[in-house]
């Protein structure tokens, strides 16, 4: 009977084989659960068609679930516009409705014209300009909406927006 003998060499090799399997087969990177990307909401003035990027009305965080992405939307200070905040009938503060959309469009001068590409539940904002939205699509996937505009709007008008980017 032959005598085999693993010495170091061969291990080492065994080492380096298993490696480049992991490297060269692994599946290639996209949304990981967990992956983040954010947009600053900064305020639209609709008469110079342009975003205040001096002022900040909050944040709009978006990460990958396992099938959804989830959206995290905080605002502070965003201006109700006129409206008359509305009582919510269960003990919840009266609050204004506001529009939140993604949108195809890098830049948000562009923003209004933009095709949307999800359409997120209303983010209710407090008379003191303050609100949180918290959802999930399943329309779009974190890739397809790096470098697009997430929109806040009232009914007549684009209020804030921001472009989303990797955190």
């Amino acid at each position: 009977m032959r005598s085999t003998t693993t010495t170091a060499v061969d291990l080492i090799k065994l080492g380096v084989l298993g490696v480049m399997s992991v490297v060269f087969f692994a599946p290639a990177p996209s949304a990981v659960a967990g992956q983040a990307m954010m947009a600053t909401l900064n305020p639209v003035n609709k008469t110079q068609d342009r975003v205040d990027k001096g002022v900040n009305y909050g944040t709009a965080k978006f990460t990958q679930g396992s099938s959804k992405v989830d959206v995290l939307v905080q605002a502070a200070g965003l201006p109700l516009g006129g409206r008359e905040p509305e009582g919510a009938g269960d003990g919840e503060p009266a609050t204004v409705g506001f529009k939140v959309r993604i949108v195809k469009s890098a830049d948000c001068a562009t923003a209004d014209t933009a095709a949307t590409l999800a359409e997120l539940p209303q983010l209710r904002i407090k008379s003191d300009g303050s609100g949180i939205l918290m959802a999930s699509t399943d329309k779009v996937s974190l890739d397809q909406i790096a470098g697009q505009a997430v929109v806040v709007s009232s009914p007549n008008t684009r209020v804030a927006c921001g472009v989303i980017k990797a955190e």
